[in-house]
């Protein structure tokens, strides 16, 4: 007794003697640091779990981790926790909470926040009533989900795993551990998100396509220290989507955007008028908010009933005897577009029945004032806490409401609350207030009629945006030689539409280089009319393979089946070969070379238009690619020629009009050309790249980052039998590019002037 003080003495005296021992034993290493009064709390808690018929393995697990969340947290965290561990022991038995306890260390180590805890503990506590058998499962690996998902993401995955297999305890206990290939594949995608830029044409088309109108879009900033979760904003008629949406468990990251554009827009095709904010309250707000947002999807859904089932699957509450303001209201809003969802929650079957009233009257905004005053009123009844300054509307693709309120009669005399939402709406109105491109060329004056040639490059610009929002980016992983890994999922490309130039610019190039014509013309004929070589092992021939013979000899007399192949003929190697030239099309390709006259851009097409002349003689398989990059998300690829499209006037004309632009992420574009390469059946795959400096993005100010990661995608490609050479134009470039490519696959040209006439014939010395 002698490590407890004095004042809890009457506490520990309580205790049955096996928990004195136990505490007694370790008392004075857990506490220290603790005060009195967190140290009499510790004690008072344990005697409510030993009350309560825990056992010995629950009160050493609680000895060991909730000091820890005292010195952390404060007192004030161990009330909950009780609450949670209580429940645990009711519901899913000691073993629960012992695992519970156990593992409480690395979440608090996860999370930090107290905030974060709460919602934690929040979590557990839904499960506990809905699915208690997972808890175990989901203890154990808690740490780990919680390195690769943010605490929300991992309620939405939780949630959606007991939705989905609901009535199914194998399948439940599966998801939790990690079995289904599902739960995994949804962590997978959950942990990189789909750039807006991506899909910002594709999203366009599409509400075109529902709503027969344009939609003029903003990308928003960056939520910074302090400010609340990525949500879609509407200002001044204008869409704004985050940069990046998390993927939804079991949607992709498109899914999001076509589900937040697709609200966006009933909300600007739906809601007319602005609500005045008065003096209302902040759960007010939120809920006529809610039942504003639930109000335009009804009218949505009444003209296009396929909406449904874009909206409907991010609505994963469930029903709980857990009651929070923010629980209610994803509850609230799932009763309201989902028929049979049902909910026994006196608030959440009021407000689906005052809903279903007022059918009849949904053209009507102001019935979402109406029930959202009443829902408000009844809440604020509940004591139930809501803070508007971290709230954040759910379901995910919902936007932030904001626009719906006008603060022109918001008074002088504001509550903090009050200021609060005052604030967010200038802060969005502000960050959204840039003008569209429509406005400034209206402030400018109209345009003149374009002229007949003007439409006709219009129509030209809006097949290919039409063909670019048809095209999926591809993600691939990218080399980190510091910690000597693979980043998952790192680079996105996108294959985008090669811009059309006049063809005659290319049969131009032939006329002007004729010298270097005729000379390709007679090396091709040297290669087509070979002389014939004599080929040995082969199975029949004119004569006997002498070393064949020995080594079929050497078999015979070991024992072993001789190779039946101890022939030599006559005959000629045919080429079967396939070659993709792939172009560094970057910013630096545009500077011009004195000596030649032109831009580097300009010699690397006329030495490609002679190599392409020079390939299609020949009969070799061949493609043309290029590729250019801003940052990880935005690695440009082109594709001006394939292996199964003809070199025709189309492939010229793509040709011709290639241009350099942004910066160089030869890794990614070196990946995405052997991922053309590895379809082809051939004996040789050649992967011929021409670039004019080393690789580089706006991302990275590593050097050798790129530079490592672009030798890992020379070694993958090689594992598949794709030889990779590169033609450096770039005078310096002998120690990285003998790095990357390895010694004997590479030339630096120091002339760049002399590009068209050593390419082809690199080409001709490199496939003969």
């Amino acid at each position: 007794m002698q490590p407890l003080a004095v004042a809890h003495a009457e506490i520990y005296a309580q205790l049955p003697p096996t928990a004195r021992e136990l505490i007694g034993s370790g008392w004075e290493d857990a506490t220290r640091g603790l005060v009195l009064e967190a140290q009499r709390a510790l004690l008072q808690g344990a005697k409510r779990l030993l009350e309560a018929g825990c056992g010995a393995g629950v009160m050493v697990a609680y000895m060991r981790s909730v000091p820890g969340l005292l010195r952390s947290h404060g007192e004030e965290a161990l009330a909950p926790m009780l609450g949670v561990s209580l429940s645990l022991l009711a519901r899913a038995g000691a073993f629960t909470l012992d695992v519970f306890l156990d593992k409480l260390p690395q979440v608090m180590c996860r999370l930090g926040a107290r905030e974060q805890l709460h919602a934690y503990l929040e979590l557990v506590e839904e499960l506990s009533e809905t699915a208690p058998e997972v808890l175990p499962d989901l203890f154990e690996r808690a740490g780990t989900l919680l390195d690769q998902l943010a605490l929300d993401e991992l309620r939405r995955w939780a949630l959606l795993g007991v939705q989905a297999h609901a009535g199914d305890d194998g399948e439940r206990q599966a998801w939790f551990r990690l079995e289904s290939r599902d739960a995994r594949a949804i962590l997978r995608t959950a942990a990189e998100g789909v750039l807006f830029t991506g899909v910002e044409r594709r999203l366009g088309f599409y509400l075109r396509a529902l709503w027969a109108r344009e939609a003029s879009w903003r990308v928003a900033a960056p939520a910074g220290e302090g400010r609340k979760g990525r949500r879609v904003s509407i200002v001044d008629g204008a869409i704004r989507m985050p940069q990046t949406f998390e993927a939804f468990p079991g949607r992709d990251g498109l899914s999001v955007y076509r589900a937040a554009a697709a609200h966006a827009a009933a909300h600007l095709q739906y809601s007319t008028q602005r609500f005045p904010l008065r003096s209302l309250r902040p759960i007010q707000v939120a809920l006529v908010s809610l039942i504003e947002d639930a109000r335009v999807e009804q009218l949505a859904l009444r003209e296009m009933p396929g909406l449904r089932a874009l909206w409907q699957p991010f609505h994963v509450a469930l029903p709980s005897f857990t009651v929070t303001a923010v629980s209610l209201m994803q509850r609230l809003a799932r009763a309201l577009i989902e028929a049979d969802y049902r909910d026994d929650n006196p608030f959440v079957r009021k407000g689906r029945d005052l809903f279903r009233q007022a059918q009849d009257r949904l053209a009507d905004p102001l019935i979402s004032r109406e029930i959202g005053n009443v829902l408000g009123n009844d809440l604020g009844q509940m004591r139930v806490q809501f803070n508007f300054k971290t709230y954040v509307v759910e379901p995910l693709y919902r936007d932030d409401n904001l626009f719906l309120w006008d603060l022109g009669d918001a008074g002088a005399q504001q509550s903090e609350e009050q200021e609060a939402i005052v604030q967010s709406v200038k802060l969005e109105q502000q960050e959204g207030g840039e003008q569209s491109d429509a406005q400034v060329d209206e402030e400018q004056g109209a345009p003149a009629e374009p002229e007949r040639g003007q439409l006709e490059a219009a129509s030209a610009d809006e097949t290919a945006a039409i063909e670019a929002a048809l095209l999926q980016p591809f993600v691939y992983d990218e080399w980190d030689y510091l910690i000597g890994m693979d980043r998952p999922g790192w680079c996105t490309l996108i294959e985008k539409p090669a811009v059309r130039g006049d063809p005659q610019r290319i049969d131009d190039i032939l006329l002007r280089n004729d010298d270097t014509v005729r000379r390709l013309t007679s090396m091709i004929k040297a290669v087509q009319m070979q002389r014939p070589q004599r080929l040995k092992k082969q199975l029949e021939g004119d004569r006997l393979d002498l070393d064949a013979c020995i080594g079929a000899t050497i078999d015979l007399r070991g024992g072993r089946t001789p190779d039946p192949r101890v022939h030599q003929r006559l005959g000629r190697i045919n080429r079967d070969l396939a070659v993709l030239m792939l172009l560094d099309l970057s910013q630096s390709t545009n500077e011009w070379v004195p000596a030649a006259g032109t831009s580097v851009l300009n010699l690397a097409r006329e030495a490609t238009a002679l190599v392409a002349h020079a390939m299609v003689d020949l009969g070799d398989a061949f493609a043309i690619h290029g590729f250019d990059s801003n940052g990880r998300h935005d690695v440009e690829y082109y594709r001006f020629k394939d292996f199964d499209q003809p070199y025709d006037e189309h492939a010229r004309a793509r040709l011709a009009g290639m241009k350099g632009q942004l910066s160089t992420r030869m890794g990614t574009a070196l990946r995405h050309a052997g991922h053309f390469l590895r379809m082809r059946r051939a004996a040789h795959r050649l992967i011929l790249l021409l670039t004019d400096g080393e690789p580089h993005d706006i991302d990275v100010h590593d050097r050798r980052y790129l530079i490592f990661d672009a030798k890992r995608a020379v070694e993958d490609q090689r594992r598949y039998g794709i030889a990779t050479f590169c033609l450096s134009l770039d005078a310096a470039a002998d120690e990285y590019v003998t790095r990357i490519f390895g010694a004997r696959n590479f030339m630096v040209l120091d002339q760049l002037r002399r590009l068209p006439e050593k390419l082809p014939a690199l080409y001709l010395r490199l496939t003969s």
